[in-house]
């Protein structure tokens, strides 16, 4: 079934093409030389693949395995660049057993997505960030280095300036969604959890002083500090996106905007009025993302928001066996991340045959999942006359 839905698809891009160009073993009307790609860990390529997440098999935030790829190494291929490599490696955990490595820079990849990146921020689900206090948390230790360093490294890399036969993508918020729910949930507490979740999202020192008295007040103030946080980061992306990238010579940038975060596992298992606040963080920021780039030339964007909730409401179109359920087991003793994506593989999936699952774990896509996108963004491509 998932091979007649990728020839639909290459179908599909040959025809906006005209037929001249597209997936497969034909040239993209483009010659692109290469890939450029920042953003967090539906990017990531390899960020944390040393220590006990490689020996684990993992990596990817995905089921992983020999053949799993991520949206932009389908979309490599499909241009007929090299595959993607992280920039940069390296995970400081101080979780007791488990192995990390140091921060190694990799100059001569230009993957700079990261797992647990936001837009600006620098405190990140997950982070090393989080070890120090005032948060004292034990944590993975990721990097999670934001996009605007992600940018900066790459122009600091290759002279200030793109030679403007790159692909560039850049997809990223999710990790600003989940630090401002984090922030809402821990409000109606008040006190020093509250201010401290308060700060790890970004929030000004009034609305800090506001949750930290707890109570229903303290929960609408931080639902309203939410929502313009993601505005915030929509706008902030997207002027970062005209500064850094399309001023700097870029011409040709693939922009995702955010899935519907309030569709997945991890929302589904939430009440309805935090997973329609999180809808609504989810479109304000889609809202400002968009906007900010209008018009724009050199920039496609890409609607996952919309094509995932048809995904979700259509599944067997896609050929997809589940919407709701992860593929990654919580429990297996194979995969000690407490069923993260980060390192799972097949020996850690839950039983039966998940391979048209669209959920790796709560919030990441399965290597179908990522198949999928990788297809609707060549389409949206190949539109532009790309590919």
């Amino acid at each position: 079934m998932r091979t007649k839905l990728a020839a639909v698809a290459a179908a599909v891009v040959l025809a906006a093409c005209g037929g001249g160009s597209g997936p497969g073993n034909q040239a993209p009307a483009v010659a692109f030389t290469s890939m450029v790609n920042f953003g967090d860990s539906l990017s990531d390529v390899g960020t944390y693949k040393v220590g006990t997440v490689a020996a684990l098999g993992g990596g990817k935030f995905t089921v992983n395995g020999p053949t799993a790829r991520n949206w932009t190494e389908w979309i490599a291929a499909d241009i007929k660049v090299a595959a993607p490599c992280p920039a940069q490696t390296g995970l400081l955990p101080n979780i007791p057993g488990l192995v990390g490595a140091p921060v190694v820079q990799n100059t001569s990849c230009s993957s700079y997505a990261q797992g647990s990146s936001r837009v600006s921020g620098i405190f990140a689900p997950n982070s090393a960030t989080l070890q120090a206090a005032p948060f004292n948390q034990q944590t993975l230790g990721m990097t999670a280095t934001p996009l605007t360093q992600q940018m900066a490294s790459h122009l600091a890399r290759h002279g200030g300036a793109y030679s403007g036969t790159e692909l560039v993508t850049v997809m990223a918020g999710g990790n600003d969604i989940f630090m401002n729910v984090g922030g809402v949930g821990a409000a109606g507490g008040g006190g020093a959890a509250a201010v401290g979740a308060a700060i790890a999202a970004g929030w000004s020192s009034s609305v800090q002083a506001a949750v930290a008295a707890g109570g229903p007040a303290a929960v609408q103030a931080a639902a309203t500090a939410a929502v313009t946080s993601m505005g915030a980061a929509g706008a902030e992306l997207a002027g970062l996106i005209k500064t850094q990238i399309i001023a700097k010579g870029a011409k040709y940038v693939v922009v995702v905007n955010l899935p519907d975060v309030s569709q997945t596992p991890f929302a589904m298992s939430t009440d309805a009025q935090t997973r329609g606040l999180v809808n609504q963080m989810v479109t304000t920021f889609n809202g400002q993302l968009a906007a900010g780039l209008s018009g724009v030339a050199g920039v496609v964007m890409v609607d996952a928001y919309t094509q995932g909730r048809d995904q979700t409401a259509n599944p067997a179109q896609y050929s997809l066996s589940n919407v709701t359920t992860p593929a990654c087991s919580t429990t297996s003793p194979a995969n000690p991340l407490q069923g993260s994506s980060l390192g799972c593989t097949a020996a850690s999936t839950i039983a039966g045959d998940v391979s048209a699952y669209l959920y790796a774990d709560s919030v990441h896509p399965s290597p179908y999942g990522n198949q999928l996108l990788a297809q609707f963004v060549a389409v949206q491509m190949a539109k532009a006359g790309w590919l």
